[in-house]
């Protein structure tokens, strides 16, 4: 039978994106929680080292979730709406829970001592399932001292701290609004891309004890939903009209942090790039925000650029007072 193959980890926000995904579109697939065996036959196949893996029904290989999901769109049940300017909104949305909700996510486990040692050896413990707590604990303190080195590298520092926390909780706030609101989902009774990446991400976090207390004494019902979102495919319902999903008040929420924090931060790695710059500083949200350039977010912003050019002048005027003065940057 026809299938993808998913190597990922529970711990990957990434891996749970697709696997959510594949669920929801209802198409035939295979998770298999990648071990350090695993590793050692799956990884070569793919240029990035990088999870999840899948391997495709023609044998093929990738790695990157967006670029994958967008390929098979036109497979299972669509997750991006078909209206153009649905359609922006909810890849903006999405690439926004890749790029900069994750931040959120890596502050999280790897900033606080008890996020770290918990994180950690969970990680351990799914790649390494015979190894026994010693060899487990072992592992995990190199993995733990690894990736808190990386936590600079992506902005992810004391100083950054305050303003990755207080974004993510705004997020949350207005995912509390979808979940306790007249539709499950952002656009209406059935799951978007945009829902999954934002599961994808939170989903994770659930487990890891900073986030998941706060969540679960500020966010309830949003910490409820990510087990609707988890597995979707058993839900049917409908996307909103166009008008009723830009007005609801939680996508309207996400489109001014978009204009205000997540297009400048996008900027900001841009100029920098073009620059020659290692590093770059932005002020987002009041405070200062500073991390190493990224390539691939360059290739984001040139992404959503496109497809800005591409819409009406109508839906570019719409989601211009939606998004304010950031807006302009896709210009």
């Amino acid at each position: 039978m026809s299938r993808y193959d998913v190597y990922g980890a529970l711990g990957s926000p990434y891996s749970l994106k697709v696997r959510a995904a594949l669920r929801a579109k209802r198409l035939a697939h295979t998770w298999t929680g990648m071990t350090a065996e695993d590793r050692g036959r799956v990884m070569p196949n793919v240029k990035a080292q990088v999870i999840p893996v899948i391997r495709t029904p023609d044998g093929g290989w990738t790695n990157d979730s967006t670029p994958f999901l967008l390929g098979i769109e036109g497979e299972g049940r669509a997750l991006v709406p078909t209206d153009p300017k649905l359609r922006f909104v909810c890849l903006l949305i999405e690439d926004m829970a890749d790029e900069w909700f994750m931040k959120a996510m890596f502050h999280y486990r790897w900033f606080y001592a008890d996020d770290a040692e918990w994180c950690a050896n969970w990680i351990m413990f799914d790649s390494l399932p015979n190894a026994g707590r010693e060899g487990v604990e072992r592992n995990a303190a190199m993995i733990r001292s690894r990736q808190i080195s990386r936590m600079a590298l992506v902005g992810c520092t004391p100083e950054t701290a305050p303003i990755i926390e207080a974004s993510w909780k705004r997020t949350n706030k207005a995912l509390e609004a979808m979940a306790t609101g007249p539709t499950r989902f952002l656009f209406g009774d059935r799951i978007s891309l945009a829902d999954i990446a934002l599961y994808g991400q939170l989903k994770v976090m659930s487990v890891d004890p900073t986030p998941m207390a706060w969540l679960r004494r500020e966010t309830p019902y949003l910490y409820r939903w990510l087990d609707l979102a988890d597995d979707a495919s058993g839900l049917d319902g409908d996307w909103l009209e166009p008008a009723a999903a830009i007005s609801a008040a939680p996508v309207k929420a996400l489109l001014a942090q978009a204009g205000d924090t997540y297009l400048p931060f996008l900027k900001a790695n841009a100029e920098a790039l073009a620059a020659g710059a290692e590093t770059f500083e932005v002020t987002l949200e009041g405070q200062r925000y500073a991390q190493g350039v990224f390539k691939y977010q360059a290739k984001c912003l040139d992404t959503l650029r496109a497809g800005w050019k591409a819409l009406s002048a109508d839906d570019r005027a719409q989601l211009s007072a939606l998004m304010g003065k950031g807006a302009g940057i896709l210009d």
